[in-house]
């Protein structure tokens, strides 16, 4: 077994994790990230795709959280222009818990706390789009932006790799103990050892804390579980809808994939294992019939496509409901007896992810020795570059569309130098070609067709069984020839 000296471990491979190995690659230091599944498998890749400032929030009153979530939607919307769009939601004007005044004095608190920003400000909206109830005449309309949140994690993955980070997915492991030099993490096939650890593993934080690090003691956690529905039906102008059911909660309705649109959330503690989370009956249809108080067809369980459900850790102040806890995070630095750092990631949003890893490399600094200085500009996700299209044009436009609004320049790593389809190789189906199979294969680390149709890719929503079998039967195939490159980088 190989053994290797770093100046980091972190363990979860989700986009908190991910970005602390990004910003802390990008400051020169040697990190390692482990992941026992595949990157973004968790809560990572089951989100409402949302890149806001949390409007609801201010129910709450927690104007610093959505301050800072809004700054960092700006931030991130010019770090990767072809993963993060702008949005519009419209608030359907109609009677709610919430009165009308009210609601148009939290989009003036929410556009005045974003500062300075790119996006159209709030205003009033006339409605006649035939989607929702023809009573619903108007509507206030304010921006936020979405994203793919899984692709998010992978291209920070992506940036730590181009900055000497190793990413490794799909590695248990096998014993994790304190030496007198450092953290020793034992992998199947190697170890690591560092002087820092940083324990990003998100809903299995807990579960991980007490496995690894009992002689620590870390706050009360809760689980948090969001269920969401694919639904076969396209929204009209490519708008989103905030929609606040009968008791006071909030789902957001927004674009999904061509065809496709996104229904959730619902908030439940939960209490359940934390393998093979399912949504349940009773979620599907609290959010059918929340949705259809406002849509003039509505929805039915024949126009779902797929469903997921993902677990939010959130700091447990044993006062609130589920819905009602804070999304802000806590990092938890604490010094073993031996010297040794360990930093615990509690809670989060995926839009301050970013900031949340600044905040992590900040506290680090505070606590050891030549550590290097921080760098808080933000940078270019890989991808985000100015795109030419114009050498592809043998690529039909909706693929090249799809290579655009999940890849960006990514794509040109596999249609650089081809002239025809025939030159992308075999066609799994959904526009699917072996050469994008490769890359994400050599390059984004995919060992599995769930990794690709799923997380890399929604493809999962368009192939069927028999292109799924077609798939898995290339990977499995040529998986070998990649594995024996990732045990060389082991």
């Amino acid at each position: 077994m190989s053994s290797h000296q770093v100046d980091m471990i972190i363990i979860g491979g989700g986009i908190n994790g991910m970005a602390i190995a990004g910003e802390a690659a990008r400051l020169g230091l040697h990190i390692v990230l482990i992941e026992q599944n595949d990157i973004a498998s968790g809560t990572s890749s089951k989100s409402t795709q949302l890149i806001h400032g949390g409007l609801r929030y201010l129910q709450q009153y927690d104007f610093s959280l959505v301050r800072k979530a809004l700054r960092e939607r700006e931030v991130l919307l010019k770090m990767a222009p072809h993963l993060i769009k702008p949005m519009e939601f419209i608030i359907p004007d109609v009677p709610s818990k919430t009165p009308r005044w009210l609601k148009r004095v939290g989009l003036f608190a929410y556009d005045y706390l974003s500062g300075y920003h790119s996006l159209p400000k709030a205003h009033i909206l006339h409605l006649n789009n035939h989607f929702l109830k023809s009573d619903i005449h108007s509507g206030l309309v304010y921006s936020d932006a979405v994203t793919q949140d899984s692709r998010l994690v992978v291209e920070w993955a992506l940036l730590a790799k181009q900055y000497g980070a190793r990413i490794l997915n799909y590695q248990a492991i096998q014993s994790l103990k304190e030496t007198d030099t450092g953290w020793c993490v034992e992998l199947e096939q190697a170890s690591y050892e560092a002087p820092v650890i940083v324990n990003a593993t998100g809903p299995w934080v807990s579960q991980s804390h007490q496995r690894y690090f009992s002689d620590f003691d870390i706050p009360k956690m809760r689980l948090v579980k969001g269920s969401h529905l694919v639904l076969k039906k396209e929204l009209p102008d490519d708008k989103a809808y905030f929609l606040e059911c009968e008791d006071g909660r909030i789902i957001f309705l927004t674009p999904y994939e061509p065809g496709y649109s996104l229904l959730g959330t619902t908030e439940l503690t939960y209490e359940g294992g934390l393998d093979k989370l399912k949504m349940t009956e009773t979620e599907i249809s609290y959010l059918l019939e929340c949705v259809n108080r406002y849509v003039q067809v509505p929805f039915s369980r024949a126009d779902i496509a797929a469903s997921f459900a993902g677990l939010r850790p959130l700091l447990d102040d044993q006062v609130h409901d589920a819905h009602h806890l804070s999304r802000d995070y806590r990092l938890l630095l604490q010094e073993s007896k031996k010297g040794h750092t360990l930093l615990t990631v509690l809670g989060g949003k995926l839009t301050t992810h970013r900031r949340l890893a600044l905040d992590a490399l900040i506290l680090l600094g505070k606590n050891r020795k030549n550590w290097p200085r921080i760098k808080e500009e933000p940078i270019l996700l890989p991808g985000g570059e100015a795109f030419d299209e114009k050498p592809y044009g043998f690529v039909p436009e909706a693929v090249l569309k799809r290579y655009r609004g999940s890849y960006g320049t990514l794509c040109r790593a596999w249609l650089e130098g081809k002239r025809t389809l025939l030159d992308l190789g075999e066609h799994f189906g959904a526009g699917l070609y072996q050469a994008e199979v490769d890359y994400l294969l050599a390059q984004e680390w995919v060992l599995r067709a769930e990794d690709l149709l799923w997380r890399r890719t929604r493809l999962g929503l368009n192939l069927d069984e028999v292109a799924v079998e077609k798939l898995e039967k290339y990977i499995n195939t040529v998986i070998p020839a990649f594995a024996g490159m990732t045990k060389t980088l082991l």
